[in-house]
């Protein structure tokens, strides 16, 4: 069977008050999954994973996130065949970016634009791991600049 939650139990989980549940939905910011209202005093029905969308919701528009970027980032989101369980986001305000692994980000907003991370200090140690290695003479303790 299929958790179902009520608005006011998905008041009481989020925080997020049963008048703001229903701006949303009207706006479209987020629709309950299983469901939608269906006129004056009908019952939304929300899903487990619905609760995860707005507790994200909550924490981007913390972040300063505009209403209108965060809806194109969630658009993109619900996209992706990823469980939300994989998934770690980050947004400095502006934008919203999906860390994949260690050195792959993708940008929401820009349809999932790689965002590649070098870690030089890891460049370094390649590097010093190869002198090593090949025996090459070095005139210092360390390859670092």
């Amino acid at each position: 069977m299929i958790n179902a939650f009520s608005s006011s139990e998905v008041s009481k989980i989020t925080g997020i008050s049963c008048r703001q549940l229903a701006y949303w939905d009207s706006t479209g910011l987020m629709k309950p999954s299983i469901r939608a209202a269906s006129g004056r005093g009908s019952r939304r029905l929300y899903s487990a994973r619905d609760l995860i969308e707005l507790k994200i919701i909550i924490k981007m528009l913390g972040s300063s996130l505009s209403v209108q970027r965060l809806r194109s980032s969630l658009r993109f989101i619900k996209a992706l065949p990823d469980p939300l369980t994989d998934l770690i986001m980050l947004t400095d305000g502006e934008t919203v970016y999906l860390y994949k692994d260690k050195d792959l980000f993708l940008d929401t907003l820009k349809h999932g634009q790689i965002i590649l991370r070098i870690a030089v200090d890891d460049l370094i140690s390649e590097v010093e791991k190869k002198v090593n290695e090949l025996g090459v003479t070095k005139s210092t303790d360390s390859v670092a600049v």
